[in-house]
């Protein structure tokens, strides 16, 4: 269900989005020698022929007050936009929080941060045309992924899952049931070396299938949605 009212009791957006980054991206100095990275590279982003974009990411492991949790940032820069996610997760990949700036040349257009707790998305948002408050119920086992974004992936291939996985768009305001299978295994070339990889395919209802090459780690390779001729391709390979 969602809500726009007015939102004038709620704490700033600014307030929000600052206590996210303490809690979930930086630790306290004393926990910050645990803090590990899981993977960290760039990829390319083409269509057809032509380099349209470049995402620079990195997915750490740091210490939470109930365990690790998991955070996964990035900057997606395209030709007139430029989108900042920032995602925390479980060590399985259940979402906790998660935020995102969305830019058009200087200007911000959309600013959206929520958290998962009890079985709900609370978000919320604010765009040039104000501030509004979205909550809707998320299933058991679902994930974040967002469109334009490609390391997120990372967390479909955690807990070799495959068939129905709830997935939670939140821009689009919206949780979708994809289905995900298991293609084999299949090599990729990056920076003139072939890497081993699996290959999985995921499947939107209404939407285009996406290709996903992932190492022996899960650490995503390239992603293809062949129906938009878009290919993301890792830079370099994983160290």
């Amino acid at each position: 269900m969602n809500s726009r009212n007015s939102l004038s009791h709620l704490p700033s957006l600014a307030c929000t989005l600052a206590a996210f980054a303490l809690a979930a991206a930086v630790p306290s100095r004393t926990a910050l020698a645990q803090v590990t990275t899981v993977d960290e590279g760039s990829f390319t982003i083409t269509r057809g022929a032509d380099a349209i974009g470049r995402e620079e990411f990195a997915i750490r492991s740091t210490p939470g007050a109930g365990g690790a949790v998991i955070v996964a940032q990035a900057t997606v820069s395209y030709s007139e936009r430029r989108l900042a996610p920032a995602l925390s997760t479980s060590p399985a990949g259940a979402p906790l929080k998660y935020q995102i700036e969305i830019m058009v040349g200087d200007e911000t257009r959309e600013r959206l941060s929520g958290q998962v707790g009890r079985g709900r998305f609370s978000a919320r948002s604010q765009t040039p045309d104000g501030e509004a408050a979205r909550e809707y119920v998320v299933a058991d086992g679902a994930l974040i992924l967002e469109d334009d974004v490609f390391h997120q992936y990372f967390f479909l291939a955690r807990g070799e899952r495959t068939g129905a996985i709830p997935v939670v768009m939140p821009r689009r305001n919206r949780q979708l049931t994809m289905t995900l299978s298991d293609a084999g295994s299949e090599s990729v070339a990056i920076g003139g070396r072939a890497l081993a990889a699996r290959r999985l395919v995921l499947q939107e209802p209404g939407g285009p299938d996406r290709e996903i090459w992932v190492d022996a780690q899960g650490r995503v390779l390239k992603v293809r949605i062949a129906a938009q001729n878009i290919v993301a391709l890792r830079d370099e390979p994983p160290r």
